[in-house]
């Protein structure tokens, strides 16, 4: 809260993979601040072969169908760490299941927590170089997963009261015509917004996004894609202004 309130922040939302553990965590922290908590996910899904990210917004924690998306993405998640560690072997480390369930605590088991193994292991100097070296696509550590699909992450956050929304759009290194129709499903999926400002986009990257934003008439959000200090580029809630010809998605929840 600290943190935000140094930013100047007033609307937040916490959008942790798959999971809204810490969203009635973030809610309580909240309290007594002038700062409005929007209730936020990010759901993996696939898309041909593309692993694509969709934000849900503004939606009930409790509904039904949420509930049921993140267990089912949690399966998945626990099947992709135990393949994980498997090709960790062939790279000369052993047990990085178990390693990695301890680091992990209470948490839920990802590829940063195997990225503190190879930093442990000695085998790099730091996470970055770590995802970099093994656990990017293409690297030997890393494994695709059975992520659910657009329309099923779209359809449970619409049946739970919320706004779905395409995360960081040009992190998925597609080319612009396979965006375009990425987008266009999406929105036929039932999908309403577009995440025009992530992290450290460039002014140019911005635009972009926001022109392409403004053709599919989706609403604009923005987010630093802050992870803490030691995985995030900027600070929250340091990221660009959001163009001023975007329709802020905020605006239908908070006037």
């Amino acid at each position: 809260m600290s943190k935000a309130l140094e930013a100047n922040i007033t609307t937040l939302a916490l959008t942790d993979h798959d999971t809204i553990d810490g969203v009635k965590v973030i809610q309580q922290a909240a309290s007594g601040y002038p700062i409005k908590i929007i209730n936020g996910i990010e759901f993996s899904t696939r898309w041909k072969k593309y692993d694509i990210h969709i934000l849900g917004l503004n939606f009930d924690v409790d509904n039904e169908h949420i509930q049921a998306l993140i267990k089912q993405q949690n399966g998945c998640r626990i099947a992709r760490a135990q393949q994980i560690a498997e090709r960790m072997r062939a790279c000369g480390i052993e047990d990085a299941y178990d390693k990695a369930c301890a680091i992990a605590g209470h948490n839920r088991i990802a590829r940063p927590h195997f990225a503190q193994i190879f930093v442990e292991e000695g085998l790099v100097r730091d996470l970055q170089t770590a995802f970099d070296r093994f656990l990017a696509r293409g690297k030997p550590a890393f494994v695709p997963t059975p992520w659910i699909s657009i329309p099923e992450a779209v359809e449970g956050i619409l049946k739970a009261k919320g706004s779905a929304v395409i995360a960081h759009p040009l992190k998925y290194s597609l080319t612009r015509t396979k965006l375009r129709e990425l987008i266009g499903e999406f929105k036929e999926a039932g999908g309403i917004g577009m995440e025009v400002v992530s992290g450290d986009m460039t002014l140019a990257q911005v635009q972009e996004i926001a022109e392409l934003c403004l053709r599919y008439q989706l609403y604009a959000s923005t987010g630093s894609d802050y992870h803490g200090e030691t995985l995030s580029r900027i600070s929250l809630g340091r990221q660009r202004q959001l163009p001023l010809n975007c329709r802020p998605i905020w605006h239908q929840w908070i006037m």
